[in-house]
């Protein structure tokens, strides 16, 4: 049942990120710079973590959460590693 509803919410996340880049005026220019900023984000966190303490690995999961949610995905995964 927890993977149905992580998929599901992955899903979910994919749509809208994928409704938010199809309303832009410049569709591919915005994708790109957000999955480019994204992945820019992962990989400054993952080699500079070891200031705060925490350098996620570059695992699918991560890269995808880098490449659909962009800077606020990283973000995201720092927040949840402190607070969980």
């Amino acid at each position: 049942m927890e993977e149905v509803v992580f998929w599901g919410i992955w899903s979910v996340l994919g749509i809208c990120m994928l409704c938010y880049y199809l309303r832009r005026k410049r569709k591919i220019l915005s994708m790109l710079a957000g999955v480019g900023s994204g992945f820019l984000a992962l990989l400054l966190v993952h080699y500079g973590g070891g200031f705060f303490g925490f350098s996620p690995a570059l695992n699918l999961l991560h890269l995808v959460q880098a490449g659909v949610l962009g800077v606020p995905g990283v973000i995201l995964m720092v927040v949840l590693h402190f607070t969980l």
